[in-house]
């Protein structure tokens, strides 16, 4: 993320305005996906290189047996010009992977690494790699690094991207496994380049008040351990926040351990990535539950000793009104300390209240309360239903909705912060 001193300074005079929307403040539709046959539909998460080019994932492409694409957005190059769309990758189910519902990871040379929710050797979903081609109008090359249910115990249905860590790519499924309630995977490249990468499942997630069905990719702190949510699980079976403790050797098992189980009260079905913060808490949101049903954000401050309990607060609680309802995006932090995010729901965009893009100043005092802002309601042609981590770039932020749009089927956004 690219969050400089002009986005922050912009971001602080923004908010304490206070307002819904403070003047000098746009959102631009950038793409209506849906323009054409064979389009992406549906996208699901982008991501950016340094140039500002975004990529991203599409459930559907368009076409009426369509397993879903990869895309490419392209930045105007000149004043006045808008943004290029292309299809850089179209899923053909079998063998290379259908749905994909995840944010990619790009490495520095423009590689890029993700999952599908289905398709691969036995449908229930694959890790691909798509490497840019050499030369500009050639075809991306792709490759399936890994085919889920490949044993009888194995996870199935990875419902997040993955994380590049030293070579090795992390990453969970929704189902399978074990436990039959989801996995935490690792993979490991081959010796010879063309070889099968090799799978290792780290942890099986069981009944019994463990964590269950992880949604949202994992997070790694500087230690190397992981962090995830889980839709379900945990003590009241509506969502916990887990910890999988890296070995102090390698070859060791992880350990892993839930820091919190939601109550309902608290916050129910946790979506969306932790952000792991500079002093180690973690920030997330639950896409239901809460004192208003609304769903939360939340932090989890880790304990002075390392057996106690980790302290849960809830920061925030929608309406699921004028304020937003049910974020399931996780949030991202400015150098202020401020937060943001979507939602999914609620807003006053009439007639469809298709969710809000807010921003949460903490507080100023010391046990005071955190002050929501919706800088925007979605309404329907301008998006519905936004899913995906926001981007900082400059003083703009970028993301997309699941739906809505002029077509229906989503949106790509540019939200910019004027100095008026």
């Amino acid at each position: 993320m690219n969050r400089t001193r002009l986005f922050a300074s912009l971001l602080a005079a923004s908010l304490l305005t206070g307002s819904a929307c403070a003047v000098g403040q746009t959102l631009t539709t950038i793409y209506n996906f849906g323009a054409t046959r064979g389009d992406g539909t549906f996208p699901w998460a982008i991501t950016a290189d340094r140039k500002g080019t975004l990529y991203g994932t599409a459930s559907l492409d368009g076409t009426r047996d369509g397993d879903g694409a990869i895309f490419r957005l392209s930045p105007p190059e000149q004043p006045g010009e808008i943004w290029k769309q292309r299809v850089i990758y179209r899923f053909q189910g079998t063998p290379d992977g259908s749905t994909p519902e995840c944010r990619l990871f790009r490495t520095d040379d423009g590689k890029l690494y993700g999952t599908t929710y289905l398709g691969g050797e036995r449908g229930m979903g694959t890790v691909f790699l798509l490497t840019p081609p050499e030369n500009a109008g050639d075809p991306w090359a792709e490759q399936v690094l890994y085919s889920f249910g490949a044993f009888p115990d194995d996870g199935i249905n990875p419902n997040a991207g993955v994380l590049l860590s030293q070579g090795r790519l992390y990453g969970v499924t929704g189902g399978g496994g074990a436990g039959r309630r989801g996995t935490i995977y690792v993979l490991t490249p081959p010796a010879n380049p063309g070889d099968p990468w090799k799978e290792t499942i780290l942890h099986n997630f069981r009944a019994g008040g463990d964590a269950a069905s992880p949604l949202g990719e994992l997070t790694m702190d500087a230690s190397g351990n992981l962090y995830g949510n889980t839709l379900q699980g945990g003590v009241n079976n509506v969502g916990a926040v887990y910890r999988l403790l890296a070995p102090a050797q390698t070859g060791q098992p992880w350990s892993e351990s839930v820091l919190h189980s939601f109550d309902g009260n608290d916050g129910s079905s946790p979506a969306g990535p932790l952000l792991v913060a500079d002093d180690g808490s973690l920030y997330g949101t639950t896409g239901g539950g809460g004192p208003q049903q609304g769903g939360t954000v939340f932090r989890l401050t880790p304990p002075a000793q390392p057996d106690d309990p980790w302290n849960h607060e809830v920061i925030f609680a929608f309406t699921g009104g004028r304020d937003g309802g049910g974020p399931e995006a996780g949030v991202s932090m400015d150098t202020g300390g401020r937060l943001w995010g979507t939602t999914g729901n609620g807003g006053n965009g009439l007639p469809n209240f298709g969710g809000v893009l807010f921003a949460l100043s903490p507080p100023e005092v010391p046990g005071g309360a955190w002050t929501e802002t919706v800088l925007h309601s979605f309404g329907g042609p301008d998006g519905f239903r936004s899913m995906a981590p926001l981007i900082f770039r400059n003083d703009k932020i970028y993301g997309v909705t699941t739906q809505g749009g002029a077509f229906g089927t989503g949106t790509a956004f540019e939200f910019e912060f004027g100095t008026d």
